[in-house]
């Protein structure tokens, strides 16, 4: 297994965004893998429900089976508001696969 490093520069992180802004999704993910201290199989397991007009996420982490109750950031709150302002039902995955319409899988998030 590779061994992927952080970016730890303002700059390049700021860059990625610029990269990320022709795809929403892909920016949806990058923010809140970068705010969220989430793990990328809670972050796909999230509904539009989750986000859609709140302040806050509450998930039940997979791996450690812990509660986890976070405040959204600004930031992120208005790329949420921008991904899910059109999607209608709640129960649907945030996140999903770009061609079967489901859940996306670790692979398929990067």
């Amino acid at each position: 297994m590779n061994i992927v490093q952080p970016i730890r520069n303002r700059e390049d992180i700021e860059k990625m965004k610029a990269v990320l802004k022709r795809k929403k999704r892909d920016l949806v993910l990058f923010i809140f893998g970068i705010n969220c201290g989430l793990r990328i199989s809670d972050i796909l397991k999230l509904d539009v429900g989750d986000v859609k007009g709140r302040d806050f996420v509450e998930i039940k982490e997979k791996k450690t089976k812990k509660n986890k109750h976070f405040p959204l950031n600004p930031e992120l709150k208005v790329v949420l508001e921008d991904f899910v302002k059109d999607r209608r039902k709640m129960n649907h995955y945030l996140l999903r696969n770009k061609a079967t319409d489901l859940i996306a899988t670790r692979h398929t998030g990067f």
